[in-house]
């Protein structure tokens, strides 16, 4: 009997049920399926039948689950979740196979130094191509773990036990001023209290650099409670250029493109840096190409300044 109801149930119904759950409306689920009420309707009843349950309960007005839908959709979105997982695994490896490697980065080193990495990697291994997916610390975590991509480089956002983080270089925090702000015409290393009394801005919290600053003792408050919290580097850029704000940033993440300029200026006191790590998926071989190219990306990670004062090869 089991086996039989697995046979019949397939993928429709489940993403059926569950879409119908989370909107408690089949009219809005429907159109988040991309099909009519009436068949979504009879996709639910195929399934009620299959399993012999009421998964909901309908009144005129709304649609709710029932103590059976609610202990059911939990289990359903597992099995939805695996699948996709288990097509993203087999995508990923089909891939891996046809020289493809796939990484997660940071903008900030996507930008500054895999360039020249990957312009010399190109000319002396054609046949392996790379992806670069730049993403923030969790969006690169998210990456490695949904199996995405064969590795990431980012800062640590959560510690996962699925994860393993190989250190690869350190990144002191300094603030980013405007070359004429009152600031930057110091001529030792600024302490954080410096930065008292003037505006902050920051990025949004779901960054790495975020992260970092709000897990650190002694800053100001004005950079825990941020006048501006942005989403991107380019806004950021716009405020402190506008003269908004100060900002901190890893050295790495120093815009350039800043008209007028922008400065670095090293903080002190305390003295804070972001660790960038090689994250991989535990106990998951990479393939020879991922591996090839890892390889050479720490060894030219491992030293970013020097890497930065090199010109890109044309």
């Amino acid at each position: 009997m089991a086996s039989n109801i697995s046979r019949a149930l397939n993928l429709r119904h489940l993403r059926a049920f569950i879409e119908v759950a989370h909107t408690g409306n089949f009219t809005r689920a429907a159109d988040k399926l991309a099909i009519s009420q009436p068949a979504l309707t009879s996709t639910i009843h195929q399934l009620e039948a299959l399993i012999d349950v009421e998964l909901f309960q309908r009144t005129t007005r709304k649609v709710t689950l029932s103590p059976d839908g609610e202990e059911f959709l939990p289990t359903a979105e597992r099995l939805i979740d695996d699948f996709e997982q288990a097509i993203l695994a087999v995508h990923a490896n089909a891939k891996r196979r046809k020289g493809l490697v796939g990484i997660a980065v940071l903008p900030s080193i996507a930008i500054r130094l895999l360039p020249r990495v990957l312009e010399n990697f190109r000319q002396s291994h054609p046949s392996i191509r790379v992806n670069l997916r730049d993403d923030n610390a969790r969006g690169v975590q998210r990456q490695v773990l949904r199996n995405e991509v064969d590795f990431g480089i980012s800062n640590l956002w959560e510690d996962r036990p699925e994860l393993e983080y190989t250190p690869l270089f350190r990144d002191p925090v300094g603030a980013v001023l405007l070359a004429d702000h009152p600031l930057a015409q110091e001529t030792s290393p600024l302490p954080w209290s410096k930065l008292k009394g003037y505006s902050f801005a920051a990025m949004s919290h779901d960054t790495g650099v975020n992260a970092l600053l709000n897990t650190t003792e002694g800053l100001p408050e004005s950079v825990y409670s941020p006048d501006f919290e942005v989403l991107t580097l380019v806004a950021l850029t716009g405020i402190i250029e506008a003269g908004l704000a100060v900002t901190a940033l890893p050295k790495l993440a120093m815009p350039r493109f800043s008209e007028p300029g922008l400065i670095f200026k090293e903080l002190t006191d305390p003295f804070v840096e972001r660790q960038v790590f090689i994250i991989t998926r535990k106990n998951e071989p990479l393939s020879k190409s991922a591996q090839i190219v890892l390889e050479l990306l720490s060894a030219a990670l491992a030293e970013p300044e020097q890497l930065l004062a090199k010109p890109i090869q044309n």
